[in-house]
């Protein structure tokens, strides 16, 4: 075989590789299920009770890939789940003992995926990733704010003031820090996905 031939087969085994990943996203990702309603531009959902694999990394990107191997196969008995929607994100922040003006170091970041109603605390396969961790989260209540893609600036400050502004006109009681849920477009990945930032309300 030339080095041509070679070329043109590994080329295509990369189109095939990329190709089956994305009929993955885009046929295995469903919805998790919970109830909703709207107040004014604010949606609160009700969550049922739900097991989540979470990791977390110095950047979003990683923490993705670690939870997109374990859906793919990287637990215990190499079972692929469907991805579901949305993911979410919480950046975490860093205790440093006596930090120092010039620490450049990366804000961690919790990477959130939902698993599908159909697993249980007892049926969910473990990671084979230490870094990945299975939790199982109780029924809660969350308030969710839409952010617009325009303008791209602040988008994310403007829609967590909205939401913030929301709550205290409606007297609900925020519970922990506000999180982005995400949920990429499986064709052209994540600059056309919806985005939404949320917070769990009492």
């Amino acid at each position: 075989m030339d080095r041509a031939t070679t070329f043109v087969t590994g080329a295509l085994a990369g189109l095939a590789t990329v190709a089956g990943l994305q009929y993955y996203r885009s046929r295995a990702t469903e919805p998790i299920e919970y109830e909703s309603r709207q107040v004014g531009d604010v949606e609160l959902r009700a969550y049922p009770t739900v097991v989540v694999a979470e990791t977390v990394a110095d950047r979003e990107a990683a923490g993705r890939r670690r939870l997109e191997q374990y859906l793919g196969g990287a637990n215990t008995i190499a079972e692929r789940i469907p991805a579901t929607t949305p993911l979410r994100t919480h950046t975490q922040s860093l205790e440093v003992t006596a930090p120092r003006a010039t620490d450049t170091r990366e804000t961690p970041v919790r990477v959130t995926s939902y698993l599908p109603s159909t697993y249980s605390p007892q049926t969910a396969p473990e990671p084979t990733d230490p870094t990945v961790q299975l939790t199982v989260e109780t029924p809660r209540r969350v308030a969710v704010q839409s952010v617009p893609r325009y303008p791209s600036t602040d988008r994310l400050t403007r829609a967590k003031n909205r939401l913030f502004a929301a709550i205290e006109t409606n007297g609900w009681v925020a519970i922990g820090s506000p999180f982005v849920f995400r949920y990429d477009n499986s064709l052209v990945g994540s600059l056309t996905g919806r985005t939404e930032i949320g917070i769990e309300i009492a």
